[in-house]
């Protein structure tokens, strides 16, 4: 089943202080996937298929068995994790793993040759699974070096405090990993999506001697399992719709208008709908003045918050045509944009 989750429940809001002039309001929206999958796909299997294919390959000892080597296999199965949370994170999709590890991975920069799909089917008839996704591809890499330079340091001599020029030993460490993607559609039979994600990250220390700053550094353990995270996380927001925080501010003082700050209590208590009535009585007493655009912006902004998005824009726009307030011109593009994305949204989502 399809959970729904567009539109924020009050209770999600956040009340900021900006100083005296403004607040900024915080609520929760949806951001659309940059690949929309078939609507059929609701529900995927991930498959680890990271081990060696040694059929004609001659490579060192320690891959004969086809296994990925120690730091290699606990980053793979961090991905995966970091890929099954995170898009459990998004509405759109129900995941599970497949216990097996499969046949794979190459040595090459090629993808290897596609799972058949009468294993794929095997694979997916337990779980009724609409799609499989499979990492096929998995490298990482850390490359170590060191250094040294010239730093002050304060030293106590005899009770006197002075300065000394001392040499600090350092340590550079560059982790990578190389991640490939596919995703079969079991209705269609097709491949349809197959992607390959860099991630390298750079960590530093620093000691008095070489092996203590080479000690002080990240493990080549724990860089690849960081890398490999990043790149998976990578991956499941490319292709589902997530959660999202998005901010607003809104005006709490207008000169010579007293009701700001009644509709400004009334906001922050989440009684947003009584705020814009406020701002709206407010604004049929004000002349046609800078206060007037900071009324009919603080409205849009509210009927944003209540997810009436067609009059918050109507009403941003009224801020900046009728009564010259910039920020109003700026916030209609704001929500054409996240008009835009809910849409895109629900299509992913049915």
């Amino acid at each position: 089943m399809i959970r729904k989750l567009l539109f924020v429940p009050l209770a999600a809001m956040a009340i900021l202080f900006l100083g005296n002039c403004m607040k900024q309001v915080s609520m929760n929206s949806m951001r659309p996937a940059e690949i929309t999958l078939p609507s059929h796909v609701n529900k995927v299997i991930l498959v680890n298929r990271t081990k060696f294919d040694m059929k004609g390959v001659n490579i060192l000892e320690g891959l004969l068995t086809g296994e990925l080597p120690g730091a290699d296999q606990s980053a793979a199965e961090a991905a995966l994790s970091t890929f099954q949370n995170t898009l459990l994170q998004s509405p759109r999709y129900e995941v599970v793993r497949y216990p097996e590890l499969l046949v794979g991975n190459s040595i090459t920069a090629a993808f290897p040759k596609a799972l058949d799909w009468n294993m794929l089917e095997r694979i997916a008839s337990d779980t009724k699974a609409d799609a499989v996704i499979a990492v096929e591809m998995f490298d990482t890499d850390f490359i170590v070096t060191n250094g040294s330079k010239k730093v002050k340091k304060e030293i106590s001599d005899n009770g006197t405090k002075r300065e000394v020029e001392v040499t600090q030993f350092t340590a550079e460490g560059i982790g990578n990993v190389k991640i490939g993607f596919r995703i079969y559609d079991l209705k269609s039979r097709s491949i349809i999506d197959e992607q390959l994600f860099s991630k390298t990250n750079t960590w530093n220390a620093s000691g008095d001697s070489p092996t203590q700053a080479a000690q002080a550094l990240i493990s080549k353990t724990e860089a690849a399992r960081y890398v490999s995270q990043r790149a998976a996380n990578d991956f499941a927001y490319k292709i589902a719709p997530m959660p999202v925080r998005i901010t607003r501010e809104f005006y709490v003082k207008a000169k010579d208008v007293q009701a700001m700050t009644l509709a400004s209590r009334k906001a922050e208590v989440n009684d947003w709908t009584g705020a814009i009535k406020v701002w709206k009585q407010a604004l049929e007493k004000t002349p046609s003045t800078k206060s007037s655009g900071k009324l009919a912006y603080n409205i849009a902004v509210g009927y944003e918050v209540i997810g009436e998005m067609q009059l918050a824009k109507e009403w941003a726009q009224k801020a900046y045509v009728n009564y010259g307030n910039k920020k109003g011109q700026f916030y209609v593009n704001v929500l054409e944009r996240r008009m835009l994305d809910e849409e895109r949204v629900m299509q992913q989502m049915q």
